[in-house]
């Protein structure tokens, strides 16, 4: 009989000892990124793909992802500062490139998730400066929609590009 007590409250108490894992869900929105669709210059209702498009941060020695012909992408903001810079680049297999430089500002707020999942970024503010890289600028216009990048809006587009 004490052996099955002496069992019993063994088991009780690894079992007490148990927690839950800390273990941030996947589902669980990260800091957001920034949302630019692509339009026609010429109709700005129309959505216009890019033709073998890339984007590189001039820190950076390679791009983001292969050149690739899309209509919409999703590129991270820095979270340690204040200014995000990208080199824009269409028709990135010729020889002839088109590049464009654009330089994103913003503020930053940290918001709190939980134990597990700790801080995202929110970005609030966002402004940009467009400057042409080569001798052909490709974009026309960049028009901001919704200056406030965060989990609420996070799949919705931020910028239109008109080219």
């Amino acid at each position: 009989m004490i052996k099955k007590l002496f069992l019993l409250i063994s088991l009780f108490t690894v079992l007490q000892g148990c927690t839950r894992d800390d273990i941030c869900p996947d589902d669980t929105s990260k800091t957001p990124l920034l949302i630019i669709k692509f339009f026609n210059a010429e109709n700005p209702e129309a959505p216009k793909e890019v033709q073998a498009f890339t984007v590189i941060r001039p820190e950076d020695e390679f791009s983001l992802f292969a050149p690739v012909t899309i209509d919409s992408i999703s590129i991270p903001l820095l979270t340690n500062t204040d200014l995000t810079d990208y080199y824009f680049i269409s028709n990135a297999n010729d020889s002839i490139q088109n590049i464009d430089f654009v330089s994103f500002t913003y503020e930053r707020s940290d918001e709190y998730i939980n134990r597990a999942c700790g801080f995202r970024t929110n970005f609030t503010d966002l402004n940009f400066q467009l400057a042409p890289a080569s001798q052909q600028s490709w974009i026309s216009q960049i028009s901001i929609q919704n200056d406030s990048i965060n989990a609420r809006n996070q799949n919705e587009a931020h910028l239109y590009i008109y080219h």
